[in-house]
């Protein structure tokens, strides 16, 4: 332990990746990987004529090996090189995308799209424990901006996306692949960081750690997993509920662009008072709005209701989702930073793959109401644990 202190210590020795750098990479990456997840399912089923179910079968997919890929950036980062395992990821991510520039037919469009998962998940569990080493400026900033930056990206990606894919697929994915181009020589120019090579050289040489994480690391994966869960519903059932109550998929997809520029706007208020907040009243109390928006739901019968819903969530989703990484590296081991990043984009990873399934099987044996009314109690069920199992010195 005192050997890898020294090590962070060590003047001559950069310990920790530049934040500005680090935000730019991520805008760089998340347009990349915005200019896909809008169009895919919509590809597979009207050009390649695949049928819904295995449209959805390839996203849980790439949703279960982007968890693998999560786990495995973890530990890479703690117990190999984290500058390495960034470059082999955004490499092979980047073949990946100039592979399917050419090659976009059914099945090597399911596979190369899958493997795209997995090594985006490493790149994800990365960029995360790259943030956590970042200790010149609190925690609670850090993640702020660098979520802030994200979606500056999604905005970008999405916007831009529709006009792309009108001249065709193959220039969706070239256009993603000179986004990661650009990623990949952010990577190359400035991951190299000395002083986490060395943390995690001296890491690898010790004995294995035996972790033993706080049972409030457990309770805020289970808030991740539920809050992701709740969220990828509304980009696949309440999409099909407004259309069903005639509104329009222009209507719908208004909500996304309202969604980013309130995150942006939001980001940019809270960097300067977010490390005023305690964790537990910014998590847990997102986590609460996050959750009322789906009782929103149940009593949304015009599009303004919607609207209301949608704000609600996205004020809650600015609290939680740039916070529970800062709250769980907080209150985890600095031997294991990257293994606690790697679990919580696993945990997102979960609640994206289960929660279209869980909300089909709610509404075939159920109804909307019934769904968006147990995604509230889930919600609220791991709030209350994560409350009661956190103390304030750890707020």
């Amino acid at each position: 332990m005192s050997q890898l202190s020294e090590a962070d210590r060590s003047p001559k020795m950069q310990s920790e990746i530049k934040a500005p750098v680090l935000y730019i990479a991520n805008l760089i990456q998340s347009t990349g990987a915005s200019l896909l997840w809008p169009i895919t399912t919509l590809y597979m089923h009207n050009e390649l004529g695949e049928s819904m179910t295995n449209a959805g079968i390839v996203l849980m997919a790439m949703s279960l090996l982007m968890m693998l890929g999560s786990w495995l950036g973890g530990r890479l980062f703690d117990r190999w090189n984290p500058y390495l395992s960034m470059v082999f990821a955004v490499s092979i991510s980047l073949l990946d995308l100039i592979a399917l520039t050419f090659f976009h037919d059914w099945p090597i469009f399911a596979i190369l799209l899958s493997l795209l998962g997995f090594t985006d998940g490493i790149i994800y569990a990365l960029l995360n424990a790259f943030a956590a080493s970042i200790k010149s400026t609190d925690l609670r900033r850090v993640f702020n901006m660098q979520y802030l930056f994200l979606n500056v990206g999604v905005v970008v990606g999405t916007a831009g996306v529709g006009f792309i894919f009108n001249h065709g697929i193959a220039f969706v994915f070239a256009a993603a692949s000179l986004m990661y181009i650009g990623f990949l020589y952010m990577v190359i120019r400035y991951f190299k960081i000395e002083g986490l090579q060395r943390r995690a050289n001296l890491t690898a040489h010790t004995k294995r750690l035996k972790l033993h994480w706080p049972r409030l690391v457990y309770a805020l994966l289970g808030l991740v997993f539920a809050i992701y869960m709740g969220y990828v519903l509304w980009e696949t059932v309440v999409a099909s509920h407004m259309v069903a109550m005639g509104l329009s998929t222009e209507q719908y997809s208004f909500l996304w662009t309202l969604n980013g520029l309130i995150i942006i706007a939001g980001g940019i208020l809270l960097d300067r008072v977010i490390v005023k907040i305690p964790f537990k009243v910014s998590v847990l109390g997102g986590s609460f709005l996050f959750a009322i928006s789906f009782i929103g739901l149940i009593f949304a019968h015009s599009y303004w209701d919607f609207i209301f819903a949608f704000v609600i969530l996205t004020i809650g989703e600015m609290f939680v989702s740039p916070q529970v990484p800062a709250w769980i590296d907080r209150i985890s081991s600095p031997e294991a930073r990257g293994q606690a990043q790697g679990l919580i984009t696993m945990f997102i990873s979960l609640g994206r793959a289960l929660g279209p399934v869980y909300g089909g099987l709610m509404i075939d044996h159920g109804s909307y109401n019934i769904l968006f009314a147990s995604i509230f109690v889930i919600i609220t069920a791991f709030i209350g644990l994560a409350w009661l199992l956190s103390k304030p010195k750890l707020n």
